[in-house]
């Protein structure tokens, strides 16, 4: 672990999170890091915060450029790997080793991301509620143990926290700017990342606290704001890899547009868009056992536990080697007292798959 890494943080306004989020990283890193913090024309005090940080590169833009324009004034300061970092994020201890430790053990890992209770994808560990700091950095060492050295391979990670490999980043450049305030920009990256021939994981022993889109929410990208800034993203990201209008693709490609479309709209804060949108993806594509898993997680925030069970199992049983959907299975199951009832649904679905397979049970 001797690579150091630079953390890259670019902000606009939102003072009291920047304030938690540099203090947690100077409070809890003990692996070699350079701190790169971006003042991206923030007006509420945020750029004098920043000067005052002992030890960190401060570059000070005069508006407000975008995460992925902010992003990049920090790469250029860059010293080894790269990891990229909300403003809104609270860090706990040993979270850069665990983010790091990917890298060390797998040359062909070009990036890594954690867990969280705030972000879209596999990567979300839904209906955690914190009612203190303290409470965030005793669930990240819980998660830490129970989840040593788990990684999961993905097709695409979120850029509130993302680790970035020193030779990736050499290789791959900057974020592209077209993307302008943000979105997209990271699954752009994360496409790059892979046709440059490097694999992306979860670090499942990682978690990172996020409070999530406070930046974004601060500007009024709200409800059809937001939905406007998507909708465009999406049609640039589209237009630049070429991917075929609708009417054109395949119902799988058309369904995980879907899904992704959803988890954009959830960080926006738009519950009803999402669910909207995972329907549709189901239709399109009944045998996607993602979007049954993603439908559960909001279900659940929701209260709609028995609902959210149910479509976990549904996953399940389209695909027994889902994580993520076992994860939520079980650990709702246990929420509702039928644990044991899960487990052995889980049991009984691993031998049909390895009787398939050929696998000794």
């Amino acid at each position: 672990m001797s690579t150091i890494t630079t953390i890259i943080i670019p902000a606009f306004n939102q003072l009291e999170y920047c304030r938690q989020c540099v203090s947690s990283i100077l409070a809890y890193t003990t692996a070699p890091y350079k701190l790169v913090l971006v003042d991206n024309g923030s007006t509420d005090g945020v750029g004098v915060y920043f000067d005052s940080v002992p030890g960190a590169v401060v570059v000070h833009a005069e508006r407000n450029l975008g995460f992925a324009a902010g992003v990049n004034l920090g790469l250029a300061h860059r010293e080894g790997h790269a990891l990229l970092l909300n403003s809104d994020t609270i860090v706990s201890p040993g979270w850069l080793e665990g983010l790091i430790a990917p890298l060390d053990e797998d040359p062909g890992i070009g990036a890594v991301g954690p867990m969280s209770n705030y972000v879209s994808g596999v990567q979300l560990l839904p209906g955690l509620d914190f009612k203190h700091i303290d409470e965030i950095h005793a669930y990240a060492a819980q998660c830490a143990e129970a989840h040593a050295g788990q990684r999961l391979e993905v097709n695409r990670l979120v850029g509130f926290c993302l680790l970035i490999r020193d030779t990736v980043a050499d290789a791959v450049g900057d974020l592209d700017g077209q993307y302008g305030i943000g979105n997209y920009e990271d699954d752009d990256y994360c496409m790059r990342v892979q046709r440059a021939g490097h694999r992306l994981v979860v670090a499942r022993d990682a978690f990172v606290f996020h409070y999530g889109s406070r930046t974004f929410l601060a500007m009024g990208y709200v409800n059809e704001a937001w939905e406007g800034l998507l909708q465009e993203n999406q049609r640039r990201f589209r237009e630049k890899w070429q991917i075929a209008p609708d009417e054109k693709a395949d119902a799988i490609q058309r369904s995980l547009e879907l899904n992704r479309r959803a988890q954009r709209l959830i960080e926006g804060g738009d519950v009803k868009g999402a669910l909207a949108a995972l329907k549709e993806a189901m239709e399109m594509a009944p045998t996607l056992e993602q979007n049954y898993n993603d439908v559960g997680v909001i279900q659940w925030t929701l209260g709609r536990h028995e609902d959210a069970l149910e479509n976990f199992r549904r996953a399940l049983r389209l695909n027994p080697g889902h994580e993520a959907a076992r994860e939520n299975y079980i650990g709702a199951a246990e929420t509702l007292g039928t644990a044991e009832a899960a487990v052995a649904f889980v049991r009984a679905l691993d031998a049909a798959s390895n009787a398939v397979s050929g696998k000794e049970t």
